[in-house]
């Protein structure tokens, strides 16, 4: 190397390379501790490595001199280095695994004390299909369950059986509260079952028994109909006196009390911890159940009670669970960014991702302060490009707005757009299929999310289906577990079923597939200029295509 110069700046050069790499690996490893160990994602530490490689071998290749000699010398050691930095990596996951495992083994081992009655909460998961939480990242604590804890008298023991983290298995209680989506509902009845046949009470709440109400009381006690909040202190008032109702109805919650949820009964395995802000939305899509659930008004939290609940969330993620975080107007949005400033002043330092609607990427400011306070990734609904599908939806907002500017918007902010698209509508043709997939790929949207539109219970559209017959699943409850958005479940206006599945397939296929997927990644690389953004929306746009592979029964070497 003294005699060659040429040859001691390239040695130079990949053992300074290699040091860069060191750093910025062993770094990334131990700041996403949590994403590493809670779903075994691997790219915070193969990305710094794989960089380096291709970089090295890149420029080795045009300078190395064409000499078998020097050629294994090279390769020697490259290779070492390469096990070098493995094995620094693999020891720091080791010592993480270890302090994991701790805090997991003691949550299994709690000795629960004896009182004098025992309150167990069920979040239950249709074991068939998983739908979109195929993956453990796309899975979220329960809130609403820890909302009901946090109401319950601290007389009570309260234990959580939650089908996101482990199978259930009957456990002894004085009382049962059971939460369902539609597409979980048969296994919440098959659970509820089992306690009401030991003769042990069973309260079911959440949005599906809120809609069926008369269903699902042939398998529990008693019903909450709505937001359960204003009715709850009644529930346990009356099991306590013996004089359990049929039916509860809550009224819309007003916020006035700070109700902050028990998070001490969710499992430390899960990544992201979730809180809501807001209730409510006045768009009234006729697909969607969330106007018929939580109603029309917009209805806000105190931003301290916000801020004081994040200060007290341990985990570096979060999922702002709110349908749309900004709101609808000018006051609403400068509402979100007194929380952002919020965040940023009482230096909250969490990563998050959030829900809105199109309006979210024409105000500045509300794009500046998401960002200092951890944005890193926003679900917009977009549903669709065509103007005339938008308009049967009812999503008069997203018609007005310029998409290519509002994904510009965006990503000046080093945030990233998940887009959420609609196949199935009336309108859908195999042309319409056709040009949505190609507008996806082109279009500056960073993660994709394309399900099948489905007529959700309490909705104008499951009514309107309903009465003109086009239901293709209506034996209930049974055949709610297709209501999981992964299926089309209805006739199609202007085309054959089986010619619409061919066709869904084909463009997800196409959409999901390991080229478009690393095509998108570089894309939010380039427009945001984040490696840290691009590589929240290469792990979402993995997980879409887990979702889809598992909706589809295909091999991951498929696409």
């Amino acid at each position: 190397l003294k005699n060659n110069p040429a040859e001691l700046f390239q040695f130079l050069s990949l053992i300074t390379g290699f040091l860069i790499t060191c750093f910025f690996g062993i770094k990334e490893t131990k700041k996403n501790k949590d994403p590493i160990i809670k779903i075994k994602e691997k790219s915070p530490y193969m990305m710094p490595i794989m960089f380096f490689s291709i970089g090295t071998l890149i420029t080795t290749i045009i300078m190395i001199p064409r000499d078998i000699e020097k050629i294994i010398q090279f390769s020697a050691c490259f290779t070492i280095l390469i096990a070098i930095y493995f094995y620094s990596v693999m020891i720091i996951l080791f010592y993480m695994k270890k302090d994991f495992k701790k805090i997991i083994a003691a949550e299994n081992n709690i000795a629960w004390m004896p009182r004098k009655k025992r309150l167990l909460l069920i979040n239950p998961v249709e074991q068939q299909r998983e739908g979109l939480t195929a993956n453990f990242s796309s899975k979220f604590p329960p809130l609403g369950l820890g909302i009901i804890a946090a109401l319950t008298p601290p007389d009570y023991d309260i234990i959580l059986i939650d089908e996101n983290i482990d199978v259930f298995k009957f456990i002894d209680a004085d009382i049962v509260g059971i939460t369902a989506f539609s597409a979980s509902a048969p296994r919440a009845y098959h659970i509820a079952s089992q306690y009401k046949a030991a003769g042990i009470p069973v309260v079911m709440g959440g949005i599906h028994a809120s809609m069926n109400m008369n269903e699902a009381l042939n398998y529990a006690d008693s019903v909450i109909s709505g937001e359960a909040e204003s009715v709850w202190e009644n529930v346990i008032n009356d099991f306590e006196n013996k004089i359990l109702k049929k039916i509860y109805k809550g009224d819309l919650f007003t916020f006035e009390k700070n109700v902050i949820p028990r998070r001490d009964i969710f499992s430390s395995r899960y990544l992201f911890s979730s809180i809501q802000t807001s209730r409510g939305c006045p768009m009234d899509c006729s697909f969607c159940s969330v106007t018929a659930f939580n109603g029309k008004k917009y209805r806000q939290r105190p931003v301290e009670h916000v801020l004081a609940e994040l200060e007290q969330i341990k985990e570096d993620y979060i999922f702002f669970i709110d349908d749309n975080i900004i709101g609808h107007s000018i006051n609403t949005e400068n509402r979100a960014i007194e929380i952002f400033k919020g965040i940023v002043k009482r230096k909250i330092k969490k990563q998050w991702f959030c829900q809105a609607s199109v309006n979210f990427g024409m105000n500045k400011e509300v794009l500046k302060w998401a960002s200092k306070a951890g944005c890193k990734m926003v679900f917009l609904g977009l549903e669709s490009a065509d103007p005339e599908e938008l308009k049967n939806m009812n999503k008069n907002l997203n018609i007005k707005t310029s998409y290519d500017t509002v994904f510009k918007n965006i990503h000046k902010y080093k945030i990233a757009v998940l887009g959420a698209f609609i196949v199935g509508t009336d309108t859908d043709t195999a042309e319409t299929i056709n040009r949505k997939q190609n507008y996806i790929i082109k279009s500056g949207v960073d993660v994709i999310q394309t399900t099948q539109l489905t007529p959700l219970p309490g909705t104008r559209f499951f009514q309107e289906l309903k009465d003109s017959k086009r239901l293709l699943k209506t034996v209930f409850p049974g055949d709610w577990i297709h209501y999981d958005m992964s299926e089309m479940i209805f006739e199609p206006a202007k085309m054959k079923i089986n010619d619409f599945k061919e066709k869904s397939l084909a463009m997800n296929s196409v959409l999901y597939s390991r080229r478009i997927i690393f095509y998108k990644f570089l894309q939010t690389l380039i427009s945001t200029g984040s490696m840290n953004t691009a590589m929240w929306a290469l792990s979402s746009n993995i997980n879409y295509r887990n979702v889809f592979l598992t909706f589809n029964k295909l091999p991951g070497r498929m696409l």
